[in-house]
């Protein structure tokens, strides 16, 4: 990772990437398996929470700055890592949507360093899967819900006890090959109260690549950012999950990544355990 200067504020943030790739493994131990990148650069002055007193809007974003043909609305209960992409960001990939990618720590460092493979599930046809809501992104199934280990999450989380992590990411309307419905039987529910169910998913031209390398200069998808939630009890009890309960979620690690047994949870929340994210 590469910072240009070094304040208590980066050295806090830097520790919160340290834990990220603590769960995931080193670099030097990626470094025989990556193909692009060598190193993630951060951007920090582009670190957002995104909560009422920090960034906050309601309804979709109007502030100027060209973000494509689609909506972006706030993601609430975030804290976004930001990035270094390129200089000069805004004119380069003016017009790029915002979109989310959801993913268990066991392959987020590899796709930051290489980049994002196309779907093996994917029932809306080829193509890399993102979101343009955070929300239906973090689902179990998608992004991987971690117990912070005690041993550092009271060092750089405080009260946290568990944590997700989204990839942010930017695409080209024209490299947005369908806008389709969700695929995890949500049909009965409403994932998210901004976007309609039926145009949750967008699938992402790949160009017939295995793997889509952010550097590329003609990439498809760049990620900008890295999503954080941290949260003093299981996510699932958050209002915002409730959804979950209404669409697919198993004990299958393979499928959903609960980081709780099931049961656990829905007894927590039968008897009704309330959840906060943490904003330290």
């Amino acid at each position: 990772m590469i910072c240009k200067s070094i304040t208590n504020k980066i050295r806090e943030e830097l520790g919160k990437m340290k834990v990220f790739f603590m769960f995931m493994g080193s670099i030097k131990s990626l470094l025989n398996q990556q193909k692009y990148r060598a190193e993630i650069k951060l951007n920090p002055q582009h670190n957002r929470i995104y909560a009422p007193g920090h960034a906050y809007w309601s309804d979709a974003l109007n502030d100027g700055i060209d973000r494509g043909n689609k909506p972006y609305y706030c993601p609430v209960g975030w804290t976004r890592c930001s990035f270094y992409v390129t200089d000069r960001f805004y004119e380069k990939f003016k017009g790029w949507c915002i979109c989310y990618h959801g993913t268990k720590f066991a392959y987020g460092l590899s796709i930051l360093l290489s980049g994002l493979k196309p779907a093996e599930n994917d029932e809306h046809g080829a193509g890399i899967y993102v979101s343009p809501s955070i929300n239906y992104a973090c689902h179990p199934r998608y992004a991987e819900v971690k117990l912070i280990d005690a041993s550092y999450g009271s060092k750089f989380f405080k009260s946290g006890k568990y944590v997700q992590f989204v990839l942010e990411c930017r695409v080209h309307p024209s490299n947005i090959r369908k806008v389709a419905p969700e695929t995890l039987d949500a049909q009965n529910t409403i994932i998210d109260f901004n976007i309609n169910n039926n145009i949750i998913e967008w699938i992402i031209n790949n160009q017939n690549k295995k793997i889509v390398d952010f550097n590329d200069p003609n990439s498809s998808i760049v990620c900008t950012g890295l999503m954080m939630r941290v949260t003093n009890d299981h996510p699932g009890l958050l209002t915002e999950s409730q959804w979950w309960y209404e669409s697919h979620l198993c004990n299958n690690e393979k499928c959903c990544v609960l980081g709780i047994a099931l049961d656990a949870l829905q007894r927590q929340r039968f008897n009704g355990y309330k959840c906060n994210v943490i904003y330290d």
